[in-house]
């Protein structure tokens, strides 16, 4: 019970964690981490949505409208696309261009936030333009709230970015 207890509690504060995730960060066996959840989830005292490859597990109760945009911050990838796109629409040769990633990545990380209703795709001649379905202040908020250390490594590179551009001068 103190083992289910202490998973309970590693959700609720980090509603979206990966099964894998959670796994490697409690120390615990898969058929045992399993087995809790299994339990968890009957109680009603968690649940989870599956993507992809990858199961989220979030506590009852999470904000609904927020799911999708945790599930979409898990990945470094999505979550770089995010951030650049709060700039603006735009193509993705090039979100690829400045995220220093292949097309191929780039489309099927697309892909998966067009599937989650983040992000909209259009065509425009042979470019497909995507632009954010949230308003970046949610998307912030989000971050913010839900994975505080995500939060915190935004504004050490925020500060880095203002330091070189101070010692260039």
């Amino acid at each position: 019970m103190e083992r289910r207890n202490e998973i309970l509690h590693r959700i609720q504060s980090k509603p979206g964690i990966t099964f894998r995730e959670l796994a490697r960060e409690l120390g615990v066996g898969i058929g045992d981490l399993q087995y809790h959840l299994y339990r968890l989830e009957k109680e009603g005292r968690i649940f989870s949505k599956k993507l992809g490859k990858r199961r989220y597990i979030f506590p009852r109760g999470f904000e609904k409208e927020y799911q999708k945009l945790v599930i979409a911050i898990s990945t470094e990838t999505r979550r770089k696309i995010l951030l650049l796109l709060m700039e603006g629409p735009m193509g993705q040769s090039e979100i690829a261009k400045r995220l220093n990633l292949s097309q191929p990545t780039v489309s099927y990380h697309m892909g998966e936030l067009v599937k989650l209703g983040i992000v909209e795709a259009r065509r425009e001649g042979k470019n497909v333009i995507y632009t954010l379905t949230y308003d970046p202040a949610i998307i912030a908020r989000v971050i913010r709230d839900y994975r505080p250390s995500l939060w915190e490594k935004l504004a050490d590179s925020l500060i880095d970015l203002l330091t070189s551009v101070g010692d260039e001068e």
